[in-house]
């Protein structure tokens, strides 16, 4: 007898498309089954009970139908729509540059659990706390880490001696960091400094909670989200649009409730 053609799993809506006038198309970052897409009829209909379910940010349980083409979504239970987060147009936008981050950077159909696991608790910690750029370095760095790019940041790659409390580098194509000796040899080679170095360690292995207690200066931020962007980058290979709308509103200071800088550098120049 063959397998059942429905199935239920949790998931977050994480891209959106318009079908005809009624329908939408929905990319779900799921507990059980990874990144896959779904067709949720009628869920732009005025009234629709299905349409708040699938909306972008929302956290929810979903019972779908197996077809030869897109499944079909059904029916849906909200379990967190993270209305706190969406109310604030800063919050919100760091929400939807995350959904992007999830949707570019995750095949169809490859299960990563652990990175669902977190990307529901980042969601529900900036819904409670707020976000701002520390939370979203750590973030992409712990997404670099879940999806297997993370930099290797204890060894030199090239040498594989112990890296020594100065100065070193990193290399997005090598996939981490270097010695001054071997640095010299690597083109795309940036400095990594000693804070640089400790903060990107201690973010991989602490909570959200603690790692929004580390205390960044305006140099040390920037130079953090240089390196990451980097290996963001190499993992998308694209540009990522929602950035675009960070830097946007940082630069503009609008509901970010502080006159800082922006620490999201509008892309890496080309060597």
């Amino acid at each position: 007898m063959g397998a059942s053609r429905e199935y239920t799993t949790e998931g977050v809506a994480v891209r959106h498309a318009v079908v005809g006038e009624r329908d939408r198309i929905v990319t779900l970052f799921s507990r059980d089954g990874g990144k896959f897409s779904a067709v949720a009829k009628g869920a732009r209909r005025p009234g629709s009970t299905l349409g708040p379910c699938v909306d972008m940010l929302t956290y929810g349980r979903f019972h779908c139908v197996r077809r030869r083409g897109l499944d079909l979504i059904t029916q849906a239970t909200p379990l967190d729509s993270f209305t706190t987060m969406k109310a604030d147009l800063w919050q919100m936008s760091c929400g939807l540059y995350i959904c992007e981050l999830i949707d570019c950077s995750n095949a169809e159909g490859v299960p990563n659990s652990p990175l669902f696991e977190f990307l529901i608790s980042v969601l529900k910690n900036i819904d409670s706390a707020g976000c701002d750029d520390l939370v979203l370095r750590v973030f992409e760095l712990r997404l670099l880490d879940y999806l297997g790019f993370c930099p290797s940041l204890n060894k030199c790659v090239t040498c594989g001696s112990v890296l020594q409390p100065v100065e070193n580098a990193l290399s997005a194509s090598l996939g981490g960091a270097l010695c001054p000796e071997c640095a010299n040899r690597c083109p795309d080679a940036k400095p990594l400094s000693v804070d640089a170095l400790k903060v990107m360690r201690f973010w991989l292995g602490c909570t959200l909670d603690s790692a929004r207690r580390v205390k960044l200066d305006q140099l040390l931020a920037y130079e953090l989200e240089e390196h990451v962007l980097r290996f963001i980058q190499g993992v998308v290979q694209r540009d990522i649009k929602s950035r675009e709308w960070l830097v946007r509103l940082k630069s503009e200071a609008l509901l970010t409730r502080t006159a800082e800088l922006s620490t999201i550098p509008r892309r890496i120049e080309s060597e």
